[in-house]
């Protein structure tokens, strides 16, 4: 009971030490792997894996471990009573270890194959309930069905190849093993005719080999699971070898409130892996107080560039500096809670409208969530909803209209209260009268904040004390709205577009 106890805990207790420290990478990752792997595909890794090693390490290594000290310990006890036997059924080895090598090499292939398979299915899974709106608009259910099935099937034939293979190996050291007994026998006959042996001490010999057969056998299934848990593991090991790309520094700098400005210092970034350069030479000083917008087309570098801020990625050449001090030299989370997100895809979390203004700050007074929401125009609609600041929003705040959830969205970063904000085309994609009320609650939000704003309607930057204009990754253009227009360059285009009628 205490070996059951022990070992069980133990190989359970590292296994969630191993999902934790997945869980803690996966955070550390850069933000362009979460855009390159499916979310079904990196959830596999982290349950489906990580529950193959489990396996390997709880119970099963609990029976191999005493069968392996049965093994042990009868093939002492059969060198002592007869070495010469114990040498003749020594040929027979071979004929056990072949097909456990061979097949336990086998299945770590199929393995590999079977998760990859699996993945793809959680992956398939993931993106059918996610664009369940868009399947059924476009009628589109045949279609996503027969993409399921056939990974369904691939997933069928791999998990097939493995049960039959893991059963093969085994039933081969069986029929192996059974062949060394008959040949024992015939030489044991042989030797009791002879004189050289009495029906005792052969009897003995056999009774005590026929003990170890069995644990033989499950060893023989065990060494097949090795090779499986080998398979899983490198496959988490690939995502816990992956570089994180924005290292923490060792020896943090303090980093006091703002009190000059946030300057861009000839930074050029390009996206890991890929050859095309996305901010070219960009120089930038941001004075506290001031708002900072950002315009241009589609794929100019706006998002990346204020990506930068945070650090959500590190600039590949160049540095940001606030008040003088390089943001690599600070911590990273001293350096993000100065700092408030809102941007046009909004993520509310599956909980209360509560929970989601506090997030993660179960100590927030509620009279504070209610002011947050009130001057993000988000009270409103609140206190009409049967539950109020209680009622549950669901998936991705799915409940809420588009103008309610990113409402909610400013009311969580009044909330914070940063120094510093990002606004990426935050009103973007709302309807004229949401509009109006998320800009008021912008301004609110804006106030006395150094801001950057990504614009794709100009009307809500005209205010701005700085616009620059990016083009290819370059600023092409800096000013004033009126300056700009006097340029008559590419902001006066992107004007006359939008203003034409």
């Amino acid at each position: 009971m205490g070996a059951v106890y022990f070992i069980g805990s133990t190989g359970l207790r590292a296994v969630k030490d191993l999902r934790n420290d997945l869980y803690l990478k996966l955070q550390r990752l850069p933000l362009n792997y979460f855009v390159r792997e499916k979310t079904g595909i990196l959830m596999s890794r982290i349950i489906n894996d990580v529950t193959i090693v489990s396996d390997a390490v709880s119970n099963d290594l609990r029976i191999s471990i005493n069968n392996f000290f049965i093994i042990v310990t009868h093939v002492a006890i059969l060198l002592l009573l007869n070495y010469k036997l114990v040498l003749i059924c020594a040929i027979g080895v071979p004929l056990v270890l072949w097909p456990v090598n061979h097949f336990a090499k086998k299945i770590k292939g199929i393995t590999t194959n079977e998760q990859v398979r699996l993945a793809e299915l959680n992956g398939h899974l993931q993106e059918l309930i996610s664009g369940i709106r868009v399947i059924r608009a476009f009628s589109m259910e045949d279609y996503e069905h027969t993409r399921f099935d056939h990974i369904n099937h691939d997933l069928y034939k791999q998990t097939l190849r493995y049960r039959v293979n893991h059963t093969i190996g085994p039933s081969i050291v069986e029929f192996a093993t059974s062949l060394i007994v008959i040949g024992l026998l015939l030489y044991g006959g042989l030797a009791i005719t002879q004189g050289e042996m009495t029906y005792g001490a052969f009897f003995t010999f056999l009774f005590i080999l026929l003990v170890i057969l069995s644990p033989v056998k499950q060893m023989a299934s065990w060494f097949n699971l090795l090779h499986r848990t080998i398979a899983a593991g490198e496959r988490i090991f690939e995502i816990m070898d992956k570089p994180t790309e924005v290292p923490e520094v060792e020896n943090p700098k303090p980093l006091p409130r703002l009190k000059k400005a946030i300057e861009f210092h000839h930074v050029y970034f390009q996206y890991p892996e890929t050859e095309k350069e996305v901010l070219k030479d960009i120089n930038i000083v941001a004075p506290v107080g001031n708002v900072i917008a950002l315009v241009g087309h589609s794929g100019a570098g706006k998002s990346t560039l204020v990506d930068l801020i945070p650090r959500f990625y590190d600039p590949t050449k160049g540095k940001i500096t606030f008040d003088g001090v390089d943001i690599k030299e600070v911590s990273l989370k001293e350096l993000r809670s100065r700092i408030g997100v809102v941007t046009q895809d909004i993520f509310l979390f599956n909980g209360t409208i509560r929970e989601n203004i506090a997030y993660g700050r179960s100590d927030i007074p509620l009279e504070k969530i209610q002011e947050a929401a009130r001057l993000a125009h988000a009270a409103e609609f609140i206190e009409e909803l049967p539950e109020k600041y209680d009622t549950f929003i669901g998936e991705r705040g799915l409940l809420l209209s588009g103008g309610q959830r990113q409402r909610i969205s400013i009311a969580r970063a009044l909330l914070k209260d940063p120094e510093i904000l990002i606004l990426d085309e935050a009103t973007s994609a709302l309807d004229t009268q949401s509009e109006r009320l998320v800009q008021q609650a912008l301004e609110r939000l804006m106030k006395n904040r150094t801001t950057f704003v990504i614009a794709h309607r100009l009307s809500t930057i005209f205010r701005a004390n700085q616009i620059l204009v990016l083009q290819d990754g370059k600023i092409v253009e800096s000013g004033t709205h009126e300056e700009l227009l006097k340029q008559n360059g590419v902001y006066k285009m992107l004007y006359d577009m939008q203003f034409s009628s």
